[in-house]
């Protein structure tokens, strides 16, 4: 018996076709479970890019109302105090 004819036969045994079965059900899930991460790895990335992009932009609008604020009092001639964030005029 040749080599090729030995491991058709363990193949086709019911041993052997119960290991085909569970060799191709263990792909099948590992390629699943990877797919899956994945997928959650690039939720994640998106929730973070939303999160910074929203800080950002809050970050932004408080440099405009500060910058109005300042700005409305050296108009009404006041001194701007730093450090309360008030206008003495």
């Amino acid at each position: 018996m040749t080599w090729l004819g030995m491991i058709s036969k363990a193949l086709l045994s019911p041993l052997g076709k119960a290991l085909a079965a569970i060799l191709a059900v263990s792909v099948i899930a590992g390629g699943i479970y990877l797919y899956g991460h994945q997928r959650g790895r690039m939720a994640e990335q998106a929730a973070f890019a939303q999160w910074i992009n929203q800080q950002n932009e809050d970050a932004g609008n408080a440099a405009e109302d500060w910058r109005a604020r300042y700005r409305r009092c050296a108009e009404r001639g006041g001194l701007f105090d730093f450090e309360t964030g008030a206008c003495d005029e």
